[in-house]
């Protein structure tokens, strides 16, 4: 399906893969025509019937991840239907505005938490559980596909935000193992290629690559350095990724929840009688925690358990291996 393809479809795509492919049986890619939230409410209980169904007579056990990937699907349906007013108080139900492109992007976002569920485990990736899985494989090039195919120009705030921490964490993932097996995310490329420098997705007609989503979107757009403990580089230096999606109506409390997770962990800072060490994030970026953090012993100790000791703050090597469950 391309990336350009109609969002709605993809929706009711989803839905049927979740019985499909997990009743051992591979289903074709289906070019569909848009359907409206109406009929979005209405066939997808239908659907997830139908996966539990499909359940019982091939034997397939579902996970309850599966379970809540569909209901959060009827509920963006049911959201997109409930009365939206537009300026005038016509409704504006049916009409493809940001808010609901807005919606549709949450229920998405609830398959690739499906996904990290499965396979996130402590700090690492069970990236060869994933790479074994074909099915699996596909549902996560079928969710940077269906998000990409959403602009999300005009959208609240922590939607944007959202959208771009997802997006920056699928694709990753998508490329690793695309290349799996691999040591390190710097060996794929080569010598005089970087994996944060290629082109990874395109959104509203331009191409992008990690490193412009990261540099030139979520830093300079929204000026919160949390983020730089939501997006996950692959690598056993990077700060853990979430066994989950992250969402709009929780991102505040997520990204405290990652900050306080990192910063309270030895890997990522070390008080001790050697001194104080912590993780190079800090010296990358420390315009980053002076501007929206004070300074960067001001950001860590908001999050501290302990606050830091007096002393210099020095730091710690980064390890670029892969950070894959060990």
């Amino acid at each position: 399906m391309s990336p350009r393809h109609s969002v709605d479809a993809a929706v009711v795509h989803h839905s049927i893969r979740f019985a499909a492919a997990l009743g051992t049986m591979r289903r074709p890619r289906i070019e569909a025509t848009p359907m409206c939230p109406r009929f979005q409410a209405m066939v997808l209980p239908v659907v997830g019937v139908a996966a539990l169904a499909l359940g019982g007579l091939t034997g397939v056990a579902y996970g309850a991840g599966d379970v809540v990937a569909a209901e959060a699907l009827h509920a963006s349906a049911v959201r997109a239907e409930a009365p939206q007013t537009d300026a005038t108080g016509a409704d504006a139900r049916h009409a493809d505005t940001p808010q609901s492109d807005a919606v549709r992007a949450d229920a998405l976002h609830a398959h690739f938490g499906v996904l990290l569920e499965r396979y996130v485990h402590g700090f690492g990736v069970d990236y060869p559980g994933w790479a074994g899985s074909e099915t699996d494989l596909a549902r996560l090039d079928d969710y940077v596909h269906s998000l990409t195919a959403l602009d999300p120009k005009g959208w609240p705030s922590d939607d944007r935000k959202v959208y771009w921490i997802n997006l920056y964490n699928a694709a990753t993932l998508r490329l690793v193992l695309a290349n799996y097996p691999v040591d390190s995310i710097k060996d794929i490329g080569g010598l005089f290629s970087s994996p944060w420098k290629r082109d990874v997705v395109t959104v509203a007609g331009s191409p992008l690559t990690l490193d412009a989503i990261e540099n030139e979107i979520l830093r300079p757009e929204f000026h919160d350095p949390r983020v730089h403990f939501a997006l996950n580089c692959a690598s056993i230096g990077c700060p853990p990724l979430l066994a989950g999606a992250y969402h709009a109506a929780q991102i505040g409390e997520q990204l405290d929840k990652s900050c306080r997770r990192t910063l309270n962990d030895d890997r990522w800072v070390r008080a001790d009688t050697d001194g104080i060490r912590v993780t190079k994030i800090f010296d990358w970026y420390k315009g980053d925690f002076d501007e929206g953090g004070g300074s960067v012993r001001a950001f860590i100790d908001r999050y501290r358990r302990t606050p830091l000791p007096s002393g210099k703050i020095e730091f710690l090597s980064y390890d670029w291996s892969l950070n894959v469950t060990r």
